[in-house]
């Protein structure tokens, strides 16, 4: 049956065609070497290696769907093609941006070095000092300056008048991709079953389809996962850990908003304890309740002896979900009346841990714990029982010593209300219950900052203004100006900073959650790496929003600190969600937005380095050197490198400011993936001898250190660009021969053969790239939809996989065309121009199948619409072209799937596109310069997995 039926489309019939139309096509693909990008043409060679640099930044961000992006975008850029479609807006910005840093006129990059002083390793000197390097011992190179603090005048410097600071107020509405469907021979009707117990819990709520589907997926653990035999080609676990996470920050945003909904306390220190023991107490709470409804799905293993924390645990990917899809109000509902007895229960309590404050309370009369156990050694339970000297006992059990006497504690203060204490800290929240005030006699700037921030959080009221003003007061104004503070009902910031912390937490988790979803359910575990916001990440959204300016702070404080910015931004944060609530969610200032979008979600570079050299056998340490008097200590930190071999090297970047053991760990790491990736950049030639000695160190530990890998260490290797992955995964040949000579020059005319594991790298790599389950040809195969492009690009995906598969067979393309041309002419009209002048016999059986596939997928198309297909050949240059003319069909329509796919999945084969036609072109193979191992190491991969088992006949026409 003919697969185009009611699938091809027809063009308007463009005017007849001069003869010998294949020297045209010819012609005009040869001109078609560069591409044009903002105004100026881009060479495809410098195109392909901006895109690999592009990819490398992606995959260090774990956006490993635009670095696959970028991998496939790559292999368009071949002489003669040209992408399909415009490139997208936010690859077209990074791709200038890595072109506009070229400084070389070929587009290659230079290596900025900046002056260097280094001391010797182990020595303690307070000034500079000339380095001396000597091969296999310490190399340096200086750390970049950390920033200066801004804001504090020096003494004798005249005050400068104020400006007031322009704020972005644009405000986002936020719209996400939608959701991918859970299929449901895993969720089958169990999403129904959750609905059902949530609706029984909370009251009436209307689930659709899509969100029912998802709480069916919440309710399986991941044992219930792997024993369906899904989890690794349809649902990965990481998706059950995103929403287990997701939920967690979702019953931290509940927790926190109903308790400073009822609570004012003094100090944050107490807010901070109540809610780390209001959260555990929740969880539990939710886990029994999913227990209790039979929610929990898990593995036979795990069935016959279900830990709580597996309940609870599903419990909260249930949260998740209900976040997940927007029903943030019926998450809101179920906390609530799951964990009611969670607020009543610390009613009685001041803050404190309750060891801590059962210790305090009954220091006097004596406190003891005693301590039973029982079960079986991997699953114990223990009871502790708390006893004073006056007779007052309580237990507590749980799965820990250390749980079980909180429990304990907890339950012995329960029966023991501390009646003073409480009293106070009731007057406490009765002097806070009053609603803060402006400030009447504020400066300038801080009335400025708050007025742009109530219009950039489209907040009204004066209410609003007086908790603006005290998201912006720092503990220190309110130290030295204690009089004003009381007289406007106002505080310092710092429990709204604990309360924004917890928002933001969510915020940052739900949109990197949405977004990981979005695209797909076989995330890996770097894909599904949410890193839990710092210090520095939330100091550069306070910066964004330009709150240092209106911070009020005492005389010997700077509001420019980024303790200080973190905190009044975090508070500004908490300020914005109590009034809004998760309508931020979807609808924030722009400067908030493209905050959360921005977060980098990678390993720091200390943990990408033990990575990288844990694949090749090659182990570290650290080794730190303290210099600088105490109040500005600097650690200049050494790495010591030990290879699989034993042999070490040792690499220090000393600072140039001072700084803390992990940062001088941070920037040394740092300064060897640099200098690692130097080949891959293009950049040996401008390393210094130093940073030459430490990356042949590096190569040679590589070579000797390879062992097996998988699928994923590939995928990073590529990402990297180690060993030329990133070139061979491309099919940049020529770029991959100059990368091996190269490296072959650095390692000298001494270095050892290549080991087996190389050669065996290289061909796992190229099928991961071809056929491996991540391949364009493999995800176009995986395509579901129902649309005519769905099919077209599943139909194109076997086609190419037949040509793969094809075995050796003694015939010549001649052959192929006239067995195609019997079987097509009784269909079709159908010329053939044969300019081949004799019969030639192609290289590999891959490009018979090419050939056979290209014309017969051309053909069905003709026939489909009932118009002839016209077809010539030639051979220039050693390269059989074939081109087949279409009349009437929408050409590009119909084939550019196919033509894409051709040469990611054939070595040696590319396929171009026009509006009337189709060429095809099967190169002869490529030369082996004999005098770089690594390239002929290369090429034999390239061509391993389709080289045909017979000599190869050369196209070269005599």
């Amino acid at each position: 049956m003919n697969r185009w039926v009611g699938i091809v489309s027809l063009r308007d019939t463009a005017a007849p065609a001069p003869v010998h139309r294949i020297a045209l096509a010819i012609e005009a693909a040869r001109a078609r070497t560069s591409y044009s990008l903002g105004g100026r043409q881009i060479p495809y060679e410098r195109m392909r290696r901006a895109l690999r640099r592009v990819g490398q930044t992606y995959a260090a961000r774990s956006e490993w769907d635009r670095w696959s992006y970028c991998v496939d975008l790559a292999g368009d850029f071949f002489d003669g093609s040209a992408p399909v479609g415009d490139l997208p807006r936010w690859l077209t910005g990074d791709l200038r941006s890595v072109l506009d840093g070229e400084t070389d006129p070929t587009g290659r990059r230079t290596r900025h070095h900046k002056p260097q002083a280094a001391a010797r390793p182990g020595s303690r000197r307070s000034g500079p000092a000339r380095q001396k390097t000597t091969p296999g011992t310490s190399s340096a190179r200086k750390a970049p300056a950390r920033p200066t603090r801004t804001g504090q005048r020096v003494a004798g410097e005249p005050s400068r008048p104020y400006l007031r600071v322009e704020r972005q107020r644009t405000l986002r509405d936020v719209t996400h991709p939608p959701l991918p469907r859970p299929p449901a021979s895993l969720t089958g009707t169990f999403g129904e079953v959750v609905r059902a117990a949530v609706r029984d819990t909370v009251g009436e709520w209307e689930a659709g389809e899509e969100a029912t589907a998802w709480l069916g997926l919440a309710a399986s653990h991941r044992s219930h996962l792997y024993e369906s035999g899904l989890a690794e080609t349809v649902v990965t676990p990481h998706v059950l850990g995103l929403l287990e996470a997701l939920g967690r920050t979702t019953l931290d945003a509940i927790l926190i908003d109903a308790y400073v909904g009822k609570h004012q306390p003094e100090k944050v220190g107490i807010q901070s304890s109540e809610h780390n023991w209001r959260s555990p107490a929740a969880r539990a709470a939710l886990g029994q309740w999913a227990a209790d409804h039979g929610l929990v799905r898990v593995g036979a293993g795990e069935a016959q002896r279900p830990a709580p924390s597996v309940a609870g645990g599903v419990a909260r990917q249930i949260l998740g979900v209900l976040s997940l899809v927007g029903a943030h109000e019926t998450a809101r509902r179920l906390v609530g009346a799951v964990c009611a007895d969670v607020d009543r229960a610390v009613d009685g309590l001041s803050g404190a841990d309750p060891v801590t404050e059962a210790q305090n309370l009954f220091a006097k009369e004596g406190l003891t714990y005693d301590y039973t156990e029982q079960g079986p050694d991997h699953s114990k339970t223990y009871t502790a029982t708390a006893r004073t000297r006056s007779g007052r006992t309580a237990q507590g059990t749980a799965p820990t010593k250390k749980a079980a006497r909180a429990a304990a504690a907890r339950a012995l203060l329960h029966g023991h209300p501390q009646g003073r204490r409480r009293q106070e800290e009731q007057a406490v929240e009765t002097r806070f219950a009053a609603r803060p005030q402006p400030y009447s006699a504020a400066p300038l700037r801080h009335r400025d900052a708050v007025a742009d921030l109530a219009a950039m959080f489209e907040l009204d009221g004066r209410r609003s203004e007086g908790l603006l003003g005290q998201a912006l007061t720092h503990s220190s104004y309110v130290y030295e100006n204690q009089a004003e503070a009381t007289a406007h009902h106002q505080r310092d910031n710092q429990l709204l900073a604990h309360h924004g912390s917890v928002v933001l937490d969510h915020l940052a988790r739900h949109e990197r959650t949405h977004r990981i979803l979005a695209q797909g359910l076989v995330p890996d575990e770097d894909e599904a790496r949410i890193r839990t916001l710092a210090n520095e990440d939330t100091a550069r959204l306070g910066t964004e929003l330009a709150v240092a300016e209106g911070v009020l702070t005492g005389r010997g404080e700077s509001g420019q600190r980024p303790s200080t910015v973190a905190g009044a931004a975090q508070a500004v944060v908490a300020m914005a969600w109590r009034t809004h609530g998760t309508r931020l969610l979807h609808r924030r200032p722009a400067v908030l937005d493209d905050w959360l979008t921005g977060l980098q979600h990678r390993h720091d570079p200390v943990t990408v380095l033990t990575y990288l050299m844990s694949m090749f056998g090659v182990t570290h340490v650290f080794e730190h050197q303290l210099t600088g008097p105490d109040h500005l200590q600097r650690f200049t930190s050494t790495a010591v490198l030990r290879d699989a071999r034993g042999r070490t090297h040792r690499w220090a970047v000393p600072p140039d400011g001072p700084c803390s053991k992990t940062d001088a760990d941070k920037a040394t790491a740092q300064d060897v993936l640099e200098i690692l990736s130097a080949p891959a950049d293009d950049l040996v030639d401008a390393l210094t001898p130093a940073e030459s000695d430490l990356l042949r160190y590096l190569l040679r530990a590589q070579l000797d250190g390879l062992g097996p890998t998988n699928e994923r260490q590939r995928a990073r290797m590529v990402s990297g660009g180690l060993l030329g992955t990133d070139l061979l995964a491309t099919g940049d040949l020529d770029a991959f021969r100059t990368w091996a000579e190269r490296v072959g020059s650095l390692l000298g005319p001494d270095a050892e053969p290549l080991p087996d594991t190389l050669r065996e790298l290289y061909r796992q790599l190229v099928h991961d790239t071809r056929l491996g389950p991540r391949s364009l040809v493999s995800r176009m195969a995986a395509d579901e939809g129902t649309d005519h492009a769905s099919t077209v690009r599943r139909n194109a995906s076997e086609a190419v996989r037949r040509a793969a598969r094809t075995d050796p067979r003694d015939v010549s393309a001649r052959d192929i065309v006239q067995d195609w041309w019997r079987d097509q002419a009784s269909r079709t009209g159908v010329t053939v121009r044969d300019d081949m002048r004799q019969d030639v016999a192609l290289s590999l059986p891959s490009q018979l199948g090419a050939l056979h596939e290209t014309l017969t997928w051309c053909g069905e198309a003709a026939e489909a619409t009932g118009t002839p297909i016209d077809v010539e050949l030639t051979v220039q240059d050693g390269t059989l072209h074939a081109w087949i003319g279409l009349h009437e069909v929408d050409v590009r329509a119909a084939c550019d799937d196919f033509a894409r796919l051709l040469p990611r999945t054939l070595p040696c084969t590319d396929c171009l596109v026009d509006d009337d036609h189709v060429l095809l072109r099967l190169h002869g193979l490529p030369g082996k310069p004999t005098a770089s191992p690594l390239a002929v190491a290369g090429l034999d991969a390239y061509l391993s997995e389709h080289i045909a088992m017979k000599e190869p006949t050369s196209l070269d026409a005599p």
